[in-house]
């Protein structure tokens, strides 16, 4: 029984609300990478992952911020691929002084915010 648990557990993302809990098969996630120019330190990082919690438009089912760069992952039915990349580009810059990019080299941006 313990062997069975553990591989159902590998296969899924258990997502946490206040209110409620669900298992999220990970087949249905998508993942997105943004760079977020500005971020140098720990600091950074709990702004960025502040102002994502703040937001009451994105649906972020997990979240992997490093310093320079936010991996998001959404359920497949909540990304709407142009228009969530600019809701995160419009919820980060309005909480923090970054700007949010969709390439590594800084010149792709989602949208103007």
């Amino acid at each position: 029984m313990k062997i069975l648990l553990i591989i159902f557990v590998s296969f899924s993302i258990v997502s946490c609300n206040a209110n409620d809990t669900k298992i999220i098969d990970a087949k249905n996630l998508v993942a997105k990478k943004y760079f977020v120019k500005g971020m140098t330190c720990g600091g950074c990082i709990v702004g960025v992952k502040t102002a994502l919690n703040k937001s009451t438009e994105l649906k972020i089912a997990e979240k992997d911020v490093e310093v320079g760069e936010a991996t998001l992952k959404f359920e497949k039915s909540n990304y709407k691929e142009a228009v969530t990349d600019c809701d995160v580009t419009k919820t980060i810059e309005k909480v923090t002084e970054f700007k949010v990019f969709l390439n590594k080299e800084h010149t792709k941006r989602a949208c103007e915010s």
